[in-house]
């Protein structure tokens, strides 16, 4: 899913992110991983708007 998240396709980065969000709903310790962090935290910056989007909506899963 990180490899993934670097494609230049904005919907691939959205499925991506969607995917991971996914996950952290079943293991939310995944996110305790620097690489984790660093690949959610690089989308919170990217140029898309729904790859944001999709990068929030994964932090508030987690927070809740």
């Amino acid at each position: 899913i990180l490899r993934v998240l670097g494609e230049n396709a904005i919907a691939v980065r959205t499925k991506a992110m969607k995917c991971l969000s996914e996950v952290v709903a079943v293991d939310p310790s995944i996110l305790a991983r620097l690489d984790m962090q660093r690949g959610v935290h690089g989308r919170l910056m990217d140029n898309s708007t729904s790859v944001r989007e999709a990068a929030v909506e994964l932090l508030g899963r987690f927070v809740l």
